[in-house]
């Protein structure tokens, strides 16, 4: 079955503002052609066709401005050219051509049932002016006919006819133009979701085995050799079993954390924290024997956040230096502002290029990717700490590291929004050496 569209092919707000300044420029040339031609002709009922001219200037003038519908637009249009005809005799010629003007641009802006309404309704003009013209021979006003009026008048009505069209015909060449590049950047998107999906699926097996099969054969020789095994092996053993736990717990954890982030329904439970105490407790866990680190946090920094996220902040921040960094990692505190305390973790590695200090914080992104990738991870851990830090009020970006190195800082704010007054004390530093 048959059905009309029920939208316009282009979007009217394509070719409002051309389409309704070349309205009100030809109904303001009606005008002109209409005093010009009382003057010439000592007829004033020829300033009747000022009436319609300006109606459709007033009306091109208000479109011109907003995004309404250009349905009503071709109405009054429709209305003012037949009354001017009728004024000036009919001619097949003009009606045909604006009959065309209403049938293409009506139909490339309208959906088609009132493009249809628009046809009908110039139609009942033209057989309404065919019945008048009947009775009074060369139009309502005949006079005109004999002083060379009617030839202006068809010059300027075919005109701006005309070009109308050829505006709504380029508008609807721009519109469809622009379809097709969003086509190609919607395809070139999920040409790079699906890569990203592939590479995201390699890299979180990759992930998941490592640890699963540290597990699994430790696991297994501690339930073939647990009686003979030295109880000192026993602790090393569990004690790898634990840490690759937590690492798994993590990755899991960062890998659901993202879509709840991005629906919003992840709940946070924010509690007075110490933030050296929090970054202490985080940087000994990472930080056991792989580097040089040191924490310099004013002792007794009181600040508002939700202990599970802080602490994945910081965990994802100290993880990303020690795989990225050199051989020392900074931990530094400072006051940012009124309310606000900024922590910043520096490293002395290579550092992140202009070009990609943006895009590091895109999910699944990695410096290495593909065969060539280095490191370990699923390219998640800077834009959870980021969507954490922005969710729980604060920022996080990057900055180079002078002379050499990376630093990423992040806000938080203060618990009493405030500083401490124990925020002035002397600095508390922990170092770890590296072996």
């Amino acid at each position: 079955m048959f059905r009309l569209p029920r939208r316009a092919p282009i979007a009217p707000e394509e070719v409002r503002k051309p389409f309704n300044a070349l309205r009100g420029v030809g109904a303001l040339a009606f005008v002109a052609a209409a005093v010009v031609g009382a003057i010439q002709t000592a007829e004033p009922s020829l300033l009747v066709i000022v009436i319609p001219a300006g109606i459709v200037a007033l009306d091109a003038a208000y479109r011109y401005r907003t995004g309404a519908s250009a349905y009503v637009g071709f109405l009054i249009d429709a209305s003012a050219l037949f009354f001017a005809l009728g004024v000036r005799g009919p001619t097949p010629t003009i009606n045909a051509v604006i009959l065309m003007y209403l049938l293409v641009a009506a139909a490339l802006v309208l959906p088609m049932a009132k493009a249809a309404i628009v046809v009908a309704y110039a139609g009942a003009w033209w057989v309404g002016i065919v019945l008048v013209s009947r009775t009074v021979d060369d139009g309502i006003i005949g006079v005109v006919e004999r002083v060379g009026f009617s030839t202006g008048f068809d010059r300027i009505t075919i005109g701006v006819i005309i070009v109308s069209v050829a505006v709504v015909m380029l508008g609807a060449i721009n519109a469809l133009l622009r379809a097709q590049d969003d086509q190609a950047e919607a395809l070139a998107q999920e040409k790079r979701a699906v890569e990203l999906k592939n590479e995201f699926v390699s890299m979180v097996s990759h992930e998941l085995r490592t640890p699963l099969t540290g597990i699994a054969g430790f696991t297994e020789t501690l339930n073939d050799n647990w009686q003979s095994l030295p109880s000192r092996e026993v602790d090393e053993f569990l004690a790898i079993m634990s840490r690759e736990t937590d690492h798994l717990a993590n990755l899991v954890e960062d890998i659901l954390v993202i879509p709840r982030l991005e629906a919003g329904q992840l709940r946070l439970y924010p509690e007075t924290l110490d933030l050296a105490v929090e970054t202490h407790t985080v940087a000994s866990m990472i930080f056991t024997d792989t580097a040089d680190y040191s924490v310099t946090i004013p002792t007794n920094v009181q600040v508002s956040a939700d202990p599970t996220r802080l602490r994945q902040i910081l965990r994802n921040l100290l993880e990303n230096a020690q795989k990225y960094g050199g051989d020392q990692v900074l931990i530094e505190g400072e006051l940012a502002g009124p309310g606000t305390y900024k922590l910043s973790v520096s490293d002395n590695g290579r550092g992140v290029a202009p070009e990609d200090q943006e895009r590091i914080f895109g999910h699944f992104e990695q410096l290495s990717t593909g065969d060539g990738r280095l490191e370990q991870g699923v390219g998640l851990g800077l834009p959870i700490a980021r969507k954490l830090t922005t969710a729980m009020g604060g920022d996080l970006w990057y900055e180079d590291r002078f002379p050499v190195g990376a630093r990423f800082c992040f806000t938080i704010n203060l618990a009493d929004g405030r500083p401490s007054d124990a925020a002035s004390a002397a600095d508390t530093q922990t170092s770890k050496a590296r072996p």
